[in-house]
């Protein structure tokens, strides 16, 4: 995952200043290339809230109404659990956009329009999805759990690496049982806090919420096309209590009342006095000492809070821009101005056009 900041000016200069956008789709490492295949548009989404990442494009222009075949083998190269990669870029400069695998594929007749192929793919995350594997984690710990999973997407060839950060804090042994291993690793990343998503064939599983160095300043009517910035007290709430049993069966519980996460500013517990005592209980069977029903009950919190500022906006095409990453609005009133984190990032090429659209969110006004 990259780490570095950039400024728009020095990547106006890489990519000459924007001119010539272009993409190249490789299915099992081979290029489908755009001088025998018409491929109109194609869209690459990536997202660090925990959903599978993917992308979308259609091949036109191929069939042959006469012998009723497709041109180029182009039916052919599409194959379910093909490897799929996504490069975009400037000029001859490309970068590697998404990476993953064909989930599915249509073959479309339509008398109002040409036949054509619809394709969709999704990345690493997405394979496991159909591991549904039951099993009990005995003595592994926790970061050995997680990567076994992630392991399972590299080893099919539908992920590159991993990037897994320290989880500590729980102790209680883990069952998996009646669920697969996406959703299971969602329910491990709201437990410790972090984020799971895939970038580029690396699939992370790490708190990167707390790394808020921006990798990048957007200038509202300069750099940026359109921004919206919303706060919305849906949900919003002043604290979290966890309650569970120790060891023994006698009843623990801890509370969290500070959000520790989200930029500068006012929660929204702090801008209207009467939810600071608005509080969510839950129980939980995975905790077993005060300590760790805190733990839980603050990542809750966090995660709530992290509602309480949202947005959306769009810009030229950016390749480098990745969610994962705080994104920093200048160019705006004091409000909007700010950092952000980016929750998902939209690449979108067509005929004449690569934008790139954006959402982010922040748990401090």
């Amino acid at each position: 995952m990259d780490q570095g900041s950039y400024t728009y000016d020095s990547l106006a200069k890489k990519h000459d200043n924007f001119i010539a956008p272009g993409f190249e789709i490789q299915v099992d490492g081979k290029e489908l290339p755009q001088g025998k295949f018409h491929i109109p548009s194609v869209e690459v989404e990536i997202t660090a809230g925990g959903a599978v990442g993917g992308c979308t494009f259609s091949i036109e222009g191929q069939y042959d109404y006469k012998n009723r075949k497709w041109e180029n083998n182009a039916s052919s190269l599409i194959k379910p659990g093909a490897k799929l990669a996504v490069l975009g870029g400037y000029s001859k400069a490309r970068t590697e956009l998404f990476y993953g695998y064909v989930d599915d594929y249509a073959l479309v007749f339509d008398q109002d329009g040409t036949p054509n192929i619809k394709v969709n793919g999704l990345d690493g995350l997405g394979y496991l999805m159909n591991m549904c594997q039951p099993f009990y984690a005995g003595e592994k710990q926790p970061k050995q759990i997680v990567e076994s999973i992630l392991q399972k997407s590299v080893a099919a060839g539908y992920a590159k690496k991993m990037q897994v950060g320290q989880l500590t804090g729980f102790e209680t042994p883990i069952i998996k049982e009646q669920m697969d291993d996406w959703k299971f690793l969602q329910m491990m990343s709201e437990r410790y806090g972090t984020s799971l998503f895939a970038i580029d064939g690396e699939l992370i599983f790490d708190n990167v919420l707390t790394r808020t160095s921006p990798i990048l300043t957007l200038t509202i009517n300069k750099s940026v096309r359109s921004f919206t910035r919303r706060v919305s007290l849906a949900h919003q709430i002043g604290k979290v209590e966890i309650l569970g049993r120790d060891v023994n069966q006698k009843a623990i519980q801890g509370t969290a009342s500070k959000v520790t996460t989200g930029g500068e500013g006012k929660t929204a517990a702090e801008w209207v006095s009467g939810l600071k005592d608005a509080m969510l209980r839950e129980r939980s069977e995975y905790v077993r000492t005060q300590k760790e029903c805190e733990l839980l009950a603050q990542n809750r919190l966090n995660s709530i809070a992290m509602g309480f500022v949202s947005g959306e906006g769009e810009c030229i095409g950016i390749p480098e821009l990745i969610p994962g990453r705080y994104l920093k609005i200048d160019g705006g009133d004091e409000l909007t101005n700010g950092t952000y984190f980016l929750t998902k990032v939209v690449h979108k090429f067509t005929a004449s056009d690569y934008t790139t659209s954006f959402q982010v969110k922040g748990a401090k006004a």
